[in-house]
């Protein structure tokens, strides 16, 4: 054993010597500490692997210290084993083989909860609500949920047997995987015969070349003479795809990013290559507290130059550069190495992960340390936390009663057993309305399938009583009294709450029937922040009373 050990300690100290790294003068204080370190730690494993008192497998063992440690950094900072790695370029990419389905997890099963048009899964004749049970022979029930989703992705051309229940009653699929793209534009027209609309949900790969193709229709054959760029939600991905959508509007020679990291190498300047194809158009961008990274660099960058009015809620604030390095037994690193600066100088992260507070969470800048910083026509702009829009709207935010309703699959229950493909000969994207008596129709299957809203001040009050008994408490009619107030306020809640929950079914309604680009489509009808724009669109001295600053 003590031979085995001195063998697997020179072995590693000899691999670690001999890398780059150590063959740095140990005049570097940094470099002894990285040095000194990882021997101790070695030694650490070692013993807990060969000395420990039950058998552990040094693979699992390794990956749960190498995660609690990444931990302490920031949640972008990931370690990709070996097994993760094909399916982490797929999703940086923006395409995968797959049948072009969305799952959620529901009663130990995956239910298909989006079908993509002109998907596999569509082709193969599944539907919303299809619960997925078995993947080529293989039951997946209780199975984690990202354990399952990596076995519905696989090679292009490859068949997938999958078990399915629908309506209580086996059915059985074969469906071949194919490059499903994701779709980042999933929608663009005009609003108004002068104002043209594109919806953009990610930065994935050539998303620009969309942007692009978009924009020359609106502007080139249906001569909008505004544009509205919707990035409510979008999280983000490439930044040379950023780069590329702010080109379109800003002339090329134009800084927009710049990157700095702990190590120079990182820094790096971005900037417009090519010349724009609507420098001049009024543009405005539309965010929210879901945009985040590319998104951030693109609306970000339009305000500081002037180019576009911002609308919305402020935006996320991630402003980390993540950098994808290759380790031993093909696995990897994604790790954060700089920061994104725009180009005004502010930098748009938000949250302090190297100084927690004393719960460990991340530390967030407050107002009064914030720096300030100047558009090109010399407007302030803030730093240290995501984008602040031009002009502020306030964010609607769901009732309890929706979001349980949401979450408790009640109201896709309710479009799934009430509307069928038939449907679209009669509803569309455009005129659409949940009428009061489809409302009261939802109402009573609500009462049909037994579905009770326990508001979390219910909870809570029977928590209280609960402890309060064991203590011996005697409070049982001052909880009756409040349980009567919480049932007398919640019995009204589906009436209070009457316009949210339609408006919701309403979209849902729309997207069962005619997927993403149909949803996209009639949101666009009644959005206020869709009629905000529309405003300064519409009225050059307003729109430009905004962009000239001092």
């Amino acid at each position: 054993m003590n031979m085995r050990k001195n063998f697997l300690r020179i072995f590693v100290l000899v691999f670690l010597f001999s890398s780059p790294l150590f063959l740095m003068s140990y005049d570097d204080t940094k470099d002894f500490e990285t040095a000194k370190n990882l021997d101790i730690f070695y030694s650490l494993f070692s013993e807990i692997s060969n000395s420990y008192v039950d058998e552990l497998a040094p693979g699992d063992l390794m990956s749960r210290t190498i995660n609690e440690m990444l931990k302490t950094l920031d949640p972008y900072t990931n370690y990709i084993p070996e097994s993760d790695v094909e399916r982490y370029t797929i999703m940086s990419k923006g395409e995968y083989g797959g049948i072009g389905a969305s799952v959620t997890k529901r009663d130990n099963a995956l239910m298909i909860t989006d079908i993509q048009k002109n998907s596999p899964a569509q082709a193969a004749g599944i539907i919303l609500g299809d619960r997925i049970v078995e993947i080529d022979g293989h039951s997946i029930i209780n199975t984690p949920y990202d354990e399952a989703i990596q076995l519905l992705q696989g090679q292009m051309g490859t068949t997938m047997k999958l078990g399915i229940i629908r309506n209580g009653e086996r059915k059985n699929f074969s469906i071949e995987r194919k490059n499903i793209k994701i779709n980042s534009v999933p929608y663009y027209g005009m609003l108004t015969p002068e104002i043209g609309y594109i919806k953009l949900n990610e930065f994935s790969q050539l998303c620009s070349v969309d942007m692009l193709k978009a924009c020359k229709k609106l502007i080139g054959d249906d001569k909008a003479k505004g544009l509205v760029l919707d990035l409510r939600g979008n999280p983000g991905g490439l930044l040379i795809e950023a780069i590329n959508i702010v080109n379109i509007f800003i002339p090329a020679g134009e800084r927009i990013v710049f990157t700095k990291g702990q190590n120079k190498s990182e820094n790096s300047k971005f900037s417009t290559q090519n010349e724009p194809f609507a420098p001049d158009i009024p543009l405005v961008v539309l965010v929210n507290d879901r945009s985040a990274s590319a998104a951030e660099i693109v609306s970000g960058a339009l305000q500081d130059l002037d180019r576009a009015v911002v609308i919305g809620n402020q935006t996320f604030g991630k402003g980390l550069v993540q950098t994808r390095k290759e380790l031993a037994h093909n696995s990897l690193l994604k790790i954060t190495t700089s920061k994104y600066y725009i180009p005004s100088g502010r930098c748009i992260q938000k949250l302090d992960y190297t100084h927690r507070d004393a719960e460990g969470n991340p530390t967030i800048v407050p107002d009064s340390l914030q720096k300030t910083f100047y558009t090109r026509n010399h407007r302030p702009v803030k730093d240290g936390g995501g984008i602040i829009p031009d002009v502020t709207i306030s964010k609607d935010s769901s009732s309890a009663l929706l979001q349980d309703l949401l979450s408790e699959f009640v109201i896709f229950d309710f479009i799934n057993t009430q509307y069928s493909q038939a449907d679209t000969t009669s509803i569309k994207p455009e005129t659409y309305v949940f009428t009061d008596e489809d409302y009261q129709k939802f109402i009573t299957f609500c009462e049909r399938t037994g579905y009770t809203f326990h508001s979390e001040s219910e909870k809570l009050l029977a928590s209280f009583a609960k402890a309060a008994d064991k203590e011996h408490l005697d409070i049982s009619s001052q909880v009756s009294v409040l349980q009567k107030n919480i049932d007398k306020q919640q019995a009204d809640l589906f009436q209070n709450d009457k316009a949210q929950i339609s408006k919701e079914i309403e979209s849902l309604v729309i997207r069962n029937l005619y997927t993403e680009e149909g949803q996209c489509k009639y949101l666009t009808r009644n959005d206020k922040l869709i009629s905000e724009a529309k405003k300064y669109l519409t009225d050059s001295k307003l729109y430009n009373s905004v962009l000239k600053g001092k």
